[in-house]
């Protein structure tokens, strides 16, 4: 009886790739684009191209994937804003809380010589209030009126001028140069005007406030 001899292929069979394949493929990497470490970059661009190129029909996928993270970049934008919505209704009634809690303390206790007012005591908390420092403020229009002396000037002018005031100090110079000042913008030192009328010395435009007993701000302590 003859037998039937098997012999090996000289041809290397590659089994075909579904389309349906090809279309998970081109989603996966498609989805791990910010997965990619820069070293492995050009070899992803490899296959992307490869899977992109193959998928003739499924392409819209690629474009499916894009419009969903469209949709999800205007969600997340719209959550964020509905967090910092909720956010911020949550400081504005704890900083209403904390004001009512310093009405009442104010209103129940006389302040000492020091301006300190007693404590608040409950079952597990203790309520106290922790005066504030005086903070420099100004009268309507009041910065224009504050002295040069306690202000800083910050001039902008084309660098060329600058190289031409270095160069000269002519009147034509510097009538130019008055001409190039593009922007003068004056800064208030606070700290030199609050030593000034904490020693009393008058600022004009500026004032103290909480720096009396009649003003004084306080900040609410919760232990």
């Amino acid at each position: 009886m003859a037998t039937l001899a098997v012999l090996p292929s000289t041809q290397t069979y590659t089994p075909a790739v579904s389309l349906y394949s090809l279309e998970e493929q081109l989603v996966a990497l498609a989805e791990t684009v910010d997965l990619v470490v820069p070293e492995k970059e050009e070899a992803f661009l490899a296959d992307f191209q490869q899977a992109l190129s193959a998928a003739v029909d499924k392409r819209d996928r690629v474009a499916q994937f894009m419009a969903h993270l469209e949709n999800q970049i205007t969600f997340a934008k719209t959550e964020i804003q509905r967090l910092q919505d909720r956010k911020d209704w949550y400081e504005k009634t704890l900083d209403a809380l904390k004001l009512y809690v310093i009405r009442v303390i104010r209103g129940m206790y006389e302040p000492d010589k020091d301006a300190r007012y007693p404590k608040l005591e409950g079952r597990t908390v203790t309520f106290s209030l922790r005066a504030k420092p005086a903070t420099v403020e100004y009268v309507p229009d009041g910065e224009a009126l504050v002295p040069a002396v306690f202000k800083t000037l910050t001039i902008k002018l084309p660098a060329e001028r600058w190289e031409e005031l270095l160069d000269s100090l002519d009147m034509e110079t510097a009538g130019d140069l008055i001409d190039a000042v593009k922007k003068a913008e004056a800064s208030i030192d606070k700290r030199a005007v609050k030593a000034a009328l904490e020693a009393e010395v008058s600022v004009p435009g500026a004032y103290l406030d909480g720096a009396t007993s009649e003003n004084r701000k306080y900040s609410l302590v919760r232990k």
